[in-house]
């Protein structure tokens, strides 16, 4: 599908309402085959792979930036006249926040281990400045030594207790990105390079966060109310491959039982 004059892969399943479905940083659009396999009964699911990610090359630095990004999916919300959901994680969260925001047509978000942003200036700076240096490690280091780096981060610890089967479909997804991708991708669309979202979020979006996770959990609570917060027992920063039944039953219960 071409949006804005960028190829992405993109894969719609399913009839009802649309429901956009964007992955985290090293995801792709396979990140959410179990999700979209329990809710296209009952919706339109489109999920694609981010600029970068998968399938859909990477661009320009400046084509790259998440708000250029939101514009390609505003630009996909359009082909249909009626509200959208999305549901986001991580770095796809960000990208379904600002969606939320700019987007008329969103009539629900679910985020799913993100935040609103940085609030500072001067620490947005920073952090573009530690993503820049992790952008030239996986330059210099290759590929599969990236990724033997990012599954030690304590975020994702709890994926060691995973089945074997189930490490090595999400190894093997990991491994399928290309470093040109990836390392554009740290560059132009880290959190240090979205605005901060704090003072204008809609107040109707649902947070999951997994119960491990400490610092995005104080990020939800931040940013909603109590109600509004929904944690996942046994899980860290990545609850839909944690846990991943309590996961899709968490969000059946906010789409469809709710």
């Amino acid at each position: 599908m071409i949006l804005r004059g960028h190829t992405y892969h993109v894969k719609i399943e399913g009839s009802g309402p649309p429901l956009l479905l964007l992955h985290g940083f090293t995801g792709s659009l396979s990140t959410w085959d179990m999700l979209s396999e329990h809710l296209s009964p009952h919706f339109t699911v489109y999920r694609l792979d981010l600029m970068g990610h998968g399938k859909t090359t990477p661009a320009s630095e400046q084509r790259m930036r998440l708000t250029q990004q939101v514009k390609d999916l505003e630009a996909l919300l359009a082909m249909r006249s009626e509200p959208w959901i999305v549901l986001g994680y991580s770095m796809g969260g960000r990208i379904a926040l600002m969606l939320s925001v700019v987007s008329e047509q969103i009539a629900r978000t679910i985020a799913v281990s993100t935040t609103p942003g940085i609030q500072t200036a001067i620490e947005r700076k920073v952090r573009r400045t530690s993503d820049r240096v992790l952008a030239e490690r996986l330059e210099k280091g290759g590929l599969e030594a990236f990724i033997d780096h990012w599954e030690t981060l304590g975020l994702f610890k709890p994926q060691a207790l995973l089945p074997e089967s189930q490490r090595t479909r999400l190894r093997q997804e990991r491994l399928s990105q290309t470093v040109e991708g990836l390392s554009a991708s740290l560059r132009a669309q880290g959190t240090g390079s979205m605005p901060s979202l704090w003072s204008c979020l809609p107040k109707e979006i649902d947070w999951i966060v997994g119960a491990e996770d400490e610092k995005f959990r104080a990020i939800a609570s931040r940013a909603a109310s109590p109600e509004k917060i929904h944690v996942i027992l046994h899980a860290s920063h990545a609850p839909h491959i944690d846990q991943p039944q309590k996961f899709v039953t968490m969000v059946e219960n906010l789409l469809i039982h709710h």
